[in-house]
C-alpha cells in the first residue's frame, strides 16, 4: 500500500481554523470587544439596548422604569444641574459596548439628561457607533481644526436635544457621553 504524503493545503487550512479565531479575539479591537461583552453576559451584568435618536424629553421616569423595568434602577430626588430627579443603573453593557453606569437625570417627572460612563479602552469605538448611528458630528471643522484651540468635545443635534462627548480622554477624564434635552448656552 502506498503511504499519504501530507496535504500542505489542509494543514495551512486547519492552522488557520485553529489560530485565527484566538488572534482575532485578543489582539483586534472587535474582538476584544466581543469577548469583553460575553464574559459580561455569563457574569450576569446587566445589558441595555438604547436609541438616543429616539429619546425625547417627554419621557417620563416612569415611561423609561416600564420599557426598562429588567435593570435595577436606583432613583431618589437630587439636585443638579441636570434637573431635581434622577435613576441610576449599574450596567455590563450600553448597545453591545461593555460599559458602567447610566444614569438619568429628569426635572419636573421628564428627562432631562442622560449620562453614559462606558469603560475607556472603547472610546474610539464608541465614538464610530455613534458616527454610524447620528451621522457626523455638526461641529466636525472645529474638531478636526489642528491648532491649539481645536474644539474637543463632538456635538450631535438631533431633532430632539444633542449628544456630547470628547474627542480624546485625557488621562483623568471620566469616559463618558451625555445626551442633553437642551443644547448648553456658550
Amino acid at each position: 500500500m502506498e503511504e499519504k504524503k501530507p496535504n500542505i493545503h489542509k494543514t495551512l487550512f486547519f492552522l488557520i481554523l485553529v489560530f485565527v479565531p484566538p488572534y482575532w479575539l485578543i489582539f483586534t479591537d472587535e474582538g476584544s470587544r466581543m469577548s469583553d461583552t460575553a464574559l459580561l453576559w455569563l457574569l450576569g451584568e446587566d445589558e441595555i439596548k438604547f436609541n438616543v435618536k429616539e429619546l425625547k424629553s417627554s419621557f417620563t421616569r416612569q415611561d423609561i422604569q416600564t420599557v426598562f423595568s429588567d435593570n435595577e434602577w436606583q432613583c431618589g430626588a437630587q439636585e443638579t444641574a441636570f434637573g431635581n430627579n434622577l435613576c441610576a443603573a449599574q450596567i455590563g453593557t450600553f448597545n453591545g459596548f461593555p460599559s458602567r453606569v447610566l444614569t438619568l437625570y429628569f426635572r419636573d417627572d421628564n428627562i432631562s439628561a442622560m449620562k453614559l460612563v462606558y469603560r475607556d479602552q472603547y472610546h474610539q469605538q464608541l465614538m464610530g457607533h455613534f458616527i454610524q448611528q447620528l451621522g457626523q458630528p455638526g461641529n466636525v471643522e472645529a474638531v478636526l481644526n489642528a491648532g491649539p484651540d481645536a474644539d474637543n468635545i463632538l456635538e450631535w443635534d438631533l431633532e430632539q436635544g444633542v449628544v456630547v462627548m470628547k474627542k480624546v480622554l485625557g488621562k483623568t477624564d471620566e469616559p463618558s457621553v451625555f445626551w442633553l434635552a437642551r443644547k448648553p448656552q456658550g
